[in-house]
């Protein structure tokens, strides 16, 4: 079972595999997401080292985006242990996308209403993306996450769905999480 830390220690989600579980062609695909809970947020970083050419949408840096997973991309879903889940999106130009889902991909707010402040850093191996994500938007209590990457035509994940196609809807087959300081504060 993994264990989202309280910060500033952090939980490493690496992608390193495609979506079927099948290892990834050559050396390019490469990504993490790191999480650390906070009594009122989870913060959530991601990045990906650097494809040939990255795919990014055409909007300002920070810019909430539908449909970020057409680019470069890492997400991350969050899964309550009623089935509702919660889809966070980060892409290669700073750019960011949340959803929140009641089953699989029957989507029940796109937060459109709100914003996240993201900060965005690129090197010359890697970009990242940081952010931090109000706990009254995910499903409570927590039981279930997973991570992916989308760039060049491929698609990554921590932990395989299964399937025939790439589907990272698939909540009931990401491993199980938990966060303790979370269930130290409800209980």
């Amino acid at each position: 079972m993994l264990e989202i830390p309280a910060a500033p220690a952090q939980l490493a989600i690496d992608v390193a595999r495609r979506w079927d579980g099948a290892p990834l062609p050559g050396p390019g695909l490469c990504a993490r997401v790191l999480l650390a809970a906070t009594p009122d947020a989870l913060h959530v970083e991601a990045g990906m080292a650097h494809q040939r050419s990255p795919r990014l949408p055409d909007a300002p840096r920070g810019a909430r985006v539908d449909g970020l997973w057409d680019y470069d991309v890492v997400e991350c879903f969050v899964v309550g242990e009623d089935g509702r889940y919660f889809e966070l999106e980060l892409g290669a130009g700073g750019h960011y996308l949340a959803l929140a889902f009641d089953a699989p991909r029957r989507r029940v707010d796109d937060f459109a209403h709100a914003s996240l402040d993201v900060a965005w850093q690129s090197g010359p191996e890697a970009w990242r993306v940081q952010c931090s994500i109000p706990r009254a938007w995910l499903p409570q209590p927590v039981a279930r996450a997973n991570a992916f990457a989308i760039a060049g035509g491929e698609f990554a994940a921590h932990h395989p769905v299964g399937g025939t196609r790439p589907d990272f809807h698939r909540p009931h087959a990401f491993p199980s999480v938990r966060i303790p300081s979370w269930e130290r504060l409800t209980s």
